[in-house]
């Protein structure tokens, strides 16, 4: 594994395996290493998001756009991940990689909002 993408949508999971125009309920999507969803298992340790799927394709996570979207406000949450060396690429520790955060979106998403996160392996 080489990381993760994380995609966070106003979607409901149902809704985004159906829709066919994802792209405009996105409110951001990165590209991180390993460690990079050390912040969603936290919430999901204090019973402030809840793991719906988990096998990477990707991994799905609900929560509240009050405890998602104040973590975003400086960019990604910060991660202590490892470097990751690969047959044709080094990834350094703490990689971050195609940040995209829609920040109108976000301003505009009322606090009790559902959303749904969803981390995609990297692999």
């Amino acid at each position: 594994m080489i990381g993760w993408w994380i995609v966070i949508s106003t979607q409901s999971p149902e809704e985004r395996q159906q829709a066919v125009d994802r792209k405009a309920f996105i409110l951001a999507t990165w590209e991180v290493g390993i460690g990079g969803l050390d912040w969603l298992e936290q919430l999901v340790a204090r019973r402030d998001a809840r793991k719906i799927r988990s096998d990477g394709y990707p991994n799905v996570y609900i929560a509240s756009a009050a405890v998602v979207l104040p973590l975003l406000v400086d960019g990604p949450p910060a991660h202590q991940g490892l470097a990751v060396i690969g047959d044709d690429y080094v990834l350094p520790a703490n990689w971050l990689g195609k940040v995209e955060i829609h920040a109108d979106r976000m301003a505009s998403c009322p606090a009790q909002h559902q959303l749904t996160i969803e981390a995609w392996d990297l692999s």
